[in-house]
């Protein structure tokens, strides 16, 4: 009877370790698998992200230069609008003085001595063009 036993356990023992084997099998095939799959993952991404950096570094690049450039573009007008500054200091004074002087015209006056000359010279007109 105890041989009986014994068989009947290492009966059982096979069978648990055909299932293990089974089951281990099948983990290492997906293992197997998974890391197929990291393998094609990494031979397609790795050179399109390369690519991408590339893109990204010849971007930043270009913005970098723009940058620069504003820059350039950014001193020259603060230093042309410090010159317009200067200049409109310099020339204010004589700004003033020629506004003065035009608000200071008599107009009416002018105006009367303008028709005043026309009333002066027109009948000397009017003679003249008799003789021609």
């Amino acid at each position: 009877m105890d041989e009986v036993k014994t068989m009947n356990g290492n009966d059982e023992l096979v069978k648990i370790a055909k299932k293990q084997l089974f089951f281990n099998r099948i983990s290492a095939l997906c293992m197997a698998g998974m890391l197929a799959v990291l393998i094609v993952v990494v031979v397609i991404l790795v050179p399109k992200v390369e690519t991408t950096l590339g893109h990204i570094n010849s971007v930043a690049q270009n913005v970098e230069s723009s940058l620069d450039d504003i820059n350039v573009m950014v001193k020259s007008i603060t230093d042309s609008s410090e010159n317009l500054n200067k200049l409109v200091d310099q020339n204010a004074q004589e700004l003033t003085d020629a506004v003065t002087s035009i608000s200071e015209i008599d107009f009416e006056g002018l105006n009367k001595a303008i028709q005043d000359l026309q009333d002066a010279v027109g009948p000397l007109a009017s003679f003249f063009k008799k003789f021609n």
